[in-house]
C-alpha cells in the first residue's frame, strides 16, 4: 500500500518541477533571445516483484516488473530559432542561425568573465561602450570592449561595426558544437562550462531586429493545463490512500 503512495508521491513532484518550468517560460515570452526549457521525465529502475509466504506455492514465484515512479532526468534547453522582429534601433541586432554573442564583465580583479547572450537589445553606457541591458560588455575581437558614438552607426552581417563610416570593430559571434553544454544564468544568458568548445559562426547579423523568444504562449498554457491534471490526478490516488490508512486504523483493529 505504502509503495503505491510514494509512486504517486514522485508523481506530483515531477509536475511540481514542470510546472515552474513552464512558469519560467511564460514570465519569458516577451524576452528577447530567450530559450524555452523543457523537463524530461524519466521511471525509476524497475523492480522485479516476487509472490512469497504464500501457503499455495512452496517457492517464491515471479509476479512480474513493476515501476517505482518517476524522476526528472534533466531539464532541456531548446535552442529552436525564434522570429525576427523589427525595430529599427541601429543598436539592435539579431543572429540568423545558431551561434552565440559573447559578452563579459570584471571581476573584481579586473578579469574578464565570459557569457554567451542572443538577446541583441544593445545600448551606450555612459563611456560610450556597447553593452547589453543587463550592463555586460559587448565583446569585440580578442575579448575586448566596444566603444562609439551613437551617430550613424552601421553594423554589417558579419558584426563589423561602423560609426559615421569609420570601423570600430567586430561584435564576437561564435557557434557552439552542442548546445546542451551551456547552462543558463538568467534569462537569455549562458555560461560555458568545461565541456563547451566555441566554432566559427556560420550564420548572418541582422541590424534593426530583435531575435523573439522561441516561447509560446498559447502552447505552454495548454501544458500548464495538462499538469494541473495529472498533478490533481495524482493528489486523488494519495487522498484515496489516506482515506483507506484511516479506515485500518479506527475501524479494522476494533473488529471481534
Amino acid at each position: 500500500m505504502f509503495r503505491g503512495l510514494y509512486t504517486a508521491y514522485t508523481g506530483m513532484r515531477s509536475q511540481q518541477e514542470k510546472m515552474d518550468t513552464i512558469s519560467n517560460n511564460l514570465a519569458n515570452v516577451d524576452t528577447a533571445g530567450y530559450k524555452k526549457d523543457q523537463v524530461v521525465l524519466a521511471s525509476f529502475k524497475e523492480m522485479l516483484t516476487l509472490k512469497i509466504n504464500d501457503p499455495e506455492v512452496p517457492y517464491s514465484k515471479s509476479i512480474g516488473k513493476m515501476s517505482l515512479g518517476v524522476k526528472t532526468e534533466e531539464i532541456h534547453t531548446d535552442h529552436m530559432q525564434g522570429s525576427l522582429k523589427q525595430t529599427d534601433e541601429s543598436l539592435n541586432v539579431a543572429l540568423q542561425g545558431q551561434g552565440m554573442i559573447k559578452v563579459g564583465r570584471m571581476d573584481e580583479e579586473g578579469n574578464m568573465i565570459e557569457r554567451y547572450t542572443r538577446d541583441g537589445s544593445f545600448m551606450l553606457d555612459q563611456e560610450g561602450h556597447l553593452v547589453t541591458s543587463e550592463g555586460l560588455f559587448v565583446l569585440g575581437e580578442e575579448n575586448t570592449r566596444l566603444i562609439l558614438d551613437q551617430q550613424d552607426v552601421r553594423i554589417n552581417k558579419d558584426g563589423t561595426i561602423y560609426s559615421n563610416e569609420v570601423r570600430m570593430g567586430q561584435i564576437q559571434v561564435v557557434g557552439i558544437e552542442d548546445t546542451k553544454t551551456l547552462r543558463k544564468e538568467g534569462g537569455s544568458l549562458y555560461f560555458g562550462t568545461d565541456a563547451t568548445v566555441e566554432t566559427p559562426y556560420e550564420g548572418t547579423m541582422e541590424q534593426g531586429f530583435l531575435e523573439s523568444s522561441n516561447a509560446n504562449s498559447i502552447e505552454e498554457m495548454i501544458n500548464m493545463i495538462n499538469v494541473m491534471r495529472t498533478y490533481e490526478s495524482n493528489q486523488k490516488i494519495i487522498q484515496t490512500y489516506d482515506a483507506t490508512m484511516e479506515k485500518v486504523v479506527n475501524n479494522v483493529g476494533s473488529i471481534r
